[in-house]
């Protein structure tokens, strides 16, 4: 018979060492402690993928995106329009990069950043009212690059002292923002108590922070609201299992979360009885999502940046989950790459969705935004950005 605790205790040993190495040169020996993928599992959060069919069906429109900057922007993981029409993007060390448009439709990158942001890996970032970019700089807080002085301000890194859920708690994994128009930033903590951590090629790792995520299984992602006039951080929905996206609906009467590790867009209810509420919108979409963002229509873009993969059938099994996430990155179970997003209705329709199937040309796409007749993708895994021509169909849903 197997001697499960044994085995579990010489894998912690041999985890701890993979993990030093792939952290080594840094001034974190251990990323994180070896018992957090075997940790608490809830079952009922296990994976549920749709199938590729109906509005899910592969094409391959994506293999018709234009890629910017190829090999200069490393990492972003969305794109921002100013009001100038200027393309804004985050590499992954935390470099601001400026792209003005020409008036025809082209841009050219500037060769210098505008700024660094500091300790933190930029994820999220939206413009704010008065034009300042607000930033989910992970590892770090809130932050907002200020318009005028190009100055960085940290807004905030944990929950007020006295809010009634989670008070003083510290925001591990903060990850996209949107802001509304009565000046409320909202914006998600993708897991308590795993952060993620600068690695030996000098930036913070998120996706190792995020795998560990998904092995253990914990649904402690938050939903958080920042108010820039009293500065106080709030809880407003929690119990995510890795929260991700996040995206107002067209009134602002709710904003959309994505759950990554369980295929779902949940919408939280911002006014009306239900305030305060969360439902789901839509789930067993097919792949693992990541940003969302609310289309001129009122629809929603969603990026799903990792097809279905059979190794979450796995993810019941603690000494699985343990051995994989653990495992050096060299040998780990290769990701498939693909580029997909999905518009989906408010009302929870999914309503088409465009693909570069075998990830040739795009993959990995983290963010969507419209802007005009175009739709931008951020990746945060590659070396571009890019966009395609806004399809026909979305000129068309209401």
């Amino acid at each position: 018979m197997v001697n499960w605790a044994g085995l579990a205790g010489i894998l912690a040993c041999v985890g701890g060492i993979f993990a030093g190495r792939l952290y080594k040169g840094t001034d974190l020996p251990l990323p994180y402690p070896a018992i957090v993928p075997v940790g608490r599992y809830h079952p009922d959060k296990l994976p549920s993928f749709g199938p590729l069919e109906g509005p899910y069906a592969t094409n391959e429109k994506l293999k018709n995106a234009t890629k910017l900057f190829e090999g200069q922007i490393h990492g972003s993981e969305s794109v921002a329009l100013a009001r100038d029409g200027s393309l804004w993007m985050l590499d992954k060390y935390g470099y601001v990069w400026r792209a003005p448009e020409d008036g025809k439709g082209s841009y050219a990158l500037e060769k210098e950043p505008l700024a660094q942001l500091g300790p933190g890996r930029p994820l999220g970032f939206d413009f704010d009212k008065q034009g300042n970019l607000i930033v989910c700089n992970s590892g770090s807080g809130l932050v907002m690059l200020e318009k005028d002085s190009k100055k960085v301000v940290l807004l905030t890194s944990r929950v007020s002292a006295d809010d009634p859920l989670d008070p003083d708690s510290t925001i591990d994994y903060i990850n996209d923002v949107v802001a509304a128009s009565d000046g409320i930033i909202y914006f998600t903590d993708s897991v308590q108590g795993i952060m993620p951590r600068r690695n030996a090629y000098g930036f913070w790792d998120t996706m190792e922070a995020y795998m560990l995520t998904l092995f253990q299984g914990e649904p402690s992602g938050r939903l958080l609201s920042y108010n820039p006039a009293t500065r106080k951080t709030h809880v407003v929905a929690q119990e995510f299992w890795f929260a991700n996206g996040v995206a107002l609906s067209k009134d602002e009467d709710f904003i959309a979360v994505v759950e990554t590790n369980t295929q779902t867009v949940h919408k939280v209810w911002l006014t009306g009885a239900k305030a305060g509420q969360k439902e789901v919108l839509i789930s067993k979409m097919p792949g693992f999502l990541d940003g969302i963002t609310t289309s001129s229509t009122g629809t929603f873009w969603v990026a799903v940046v990792v097809p279905k993969m059979d190794l979450v059938r796995y993810l019941s099994n603690k000494v699985v989950r343990f051995v994989v996430a653990w495992l050096p990155q060299e040998v780990k179970p290769p990701v498939p790459e693909w580029g997909a997003v999905v518009e989906v209705h408010p009302d929870g329709r999914a309503l088409q969705a465009l693909y570069d199937s075998d990830g040739t040309h795009v993959q990995r796409i983290s963010a969507v935004t419209e802007a005009g007749d175009r739709l931008y993708f951020g990746n945060l895994a590659g070396d571009y950005v890019s966009f395609i021509q806004k399809p026909a169909e979305t000129c068309e849903q209401t």
